[in-house]
């Protein structure tokens, strides 16, 4: 695939990221919480796997720490101070959306403004990363 072609492929994946940031905020604002913090998470994944196509990458799999972790460089030198971020984003795959994940919780019951709040702030600053990285305005 052209350099040409892989950007615009990588500016689409940023494109659904930058989505998922705004149901974040809507769910935010419906106090759906878990719900938020879900899609913060797939904001970032979605982001950091257009850095990988980009690069002509194949990104696979959801965890934003693997992701982030297994970029080459230069990229991986400027993502890297995410880690943490990309780490707490993760923690929220799965226990936000499967009843079984929590002891006897639901998600609905065990997310709060706050946790989403950070979760919005985390996918934030991936994304805007993410967008000088891909020189987007």
């Amino acid at each position: 695939m052209s350099h040409e072609k892989l950007h615009q492929e990588a500016i689409r994946w940023y494109r659904q990221g930058l989505d998922d940031l705004e149901a974040t905020q809507a769910l935010i604002v419906a106090k759906k919480f878990a719900q938020a913090c879900f899609y913060a998470q797939q904001s970032a994944e979605k982001s950091l796997k257009a850095v990988w196509i980009s690069l002509d990458g194949d990104p696979w799999g959801h965890s934003c720490t693997r992701l982030l972790r297994d970029l080459p460089e230069p990229a991986l030198a400027q993502f890297l101070p995410l880690l943490e971020l990309a780490l707490a984003l993760d923690k929220l795959y799965i226990p936000t959306r499967y009843p079984d994940a929590l002891a006897e919780l639901t998600p609905g019951e065990a997310f709060t403004q706050r946790e989403a709040e950070s979760a919005l702030a985390a996918a934030e600053q991936i994304l805007h990363h993410v967008q000088q990285w891909l020189q987007v305005s």
